[in-house]
């Protein structure tokens, strides 16, 4: 069944590439593409750790030129700005990075220097200087498909520390150092290029699930420790797990971002709203046909 579906994605994505659907609609549609990257790696290791997670250097770098060749690739805050003056978004393109692995800082950020491209790496606060990997990228928890994945985000928060006493996992450093957050001097050294540092909350817990106080911390205590470690101020939000309610954005907003990013599949149009921002989250594995078609706004192809 699961090589039937990716026969038919395939297939799908590849109609669309073949009859200029996707070439039409990125040429013709007044809206503009955010993409979502998390952690780029040197060749073998995508197959470590979450495996949408982890794309190989190679075919980042082929996305980064063809993105360079058929969009004018901006920087998130010129993107606001052109969202906000009421400007044209037709063929914009943003680069975005959630989590701040140390991958990021290693591989990408030197090729996007190479290429003069910009981007954000949303940063979560507490991770940087952990000499471990990220929950999601546990062996143990990539292997588990039980049904208590969908409590993970609602009755434990998100919180790793209650994921893994759930699960029985041992926290020891079983991952690539790539696979670890970035150092801050590493952050502090990209900033001053043409990287951009957002907000990826302090703990990276599902927000919609946490009383106002620890809002508090996720939202604005952690703004202020990424503005004392890299000097400076973080002007944009996005929100872990891609989740957010009213109650979220209003915090968001009222903490005095300029602007806030979701996760799904499209495009922001110019009735987009700054503080629900879409993006495409980018699979590692994803073709270059699928690539394509979901940076014209195309969504991910689903069996019926």
């Amino acid at each position: 069944m699961i090589h039937l579906e990716r026969v038919g994605a395939a297939l799908y994505y590849r109609g669309l590439r073949a009859v200029g659907a996707t070439c039409l609609r990125r040429l013709t549609t007044n809206a503009g593409l955010i993409l979502c990257y998390h952690n780029v790696v040197w060749r073998d290791d995508d197959q470590i750790g979450d495996p949408e997670l982890h794309i190989p250097v190679e075919r980042f770098e082929w996305q980064v030129r063809w993105l360079i060749d058929h969009y004018d690739v901006i920087s998130l805050s010129a993107f606001v700005d052109r969202l906000s003056d009421g400007g044209s978004l037709n063929e914009t393109a943003v680069i975005t990075f959630d989590d701040g692995y140390a991958g990021v800082f290693d591989y990408a950020v030197p090729l996007l220097d190479d290429l003069d491209v910009p981007a954000t790496v949303f940063v979560i606060a507490d991770a940087p200087g952990r000499s471990m990997g990220f929950w999601w990228d546990r062996p143990e928890v990539v292997s588990f498909h039980g049904r208590g994945r969908d409590r993970w985000l609602t009755d434990l928060h998100g919180d790793e520390g209650a994921i893994l006493r759930q699960m029985k996992v041992a926290r020891s450093p079983d991952l690539p150092a790539t696979f670890w957050p970035a150092e801050w001097f590493e952050i502090r050294s990209a900033a001053r290029g043409q990287i951009d540092i957002g907000v990826h909350s302090a703990t990276h817990r599902a927000l919609t699930t946490l009383t106002d106080d620890e809002l508090e911390s996720e939202i604005e205590t952690s703004r202020l420790r990424v503005q004392r470690a890299t000097g400076f101020t973080p002007a944009f939000f996005a929100y872990p797990y891609g989740l957010w309610d009213q109650r979220v954005r209003a915090a968001v907003r009222a903490a005095g971002y300029r602007a806030s990013l979701g996760l799904g599949s499209g495009l922001n149009d110019t009735s987009a709203d700054p503080w629900t921002l879409h993006r495409v989250n980018v699979h590692s594995a994803a073709s270059d046909a699928a690539f394509e078609a979901w940076s014209a706004g195309f969504h991910a192809w689903r069996a019926s």
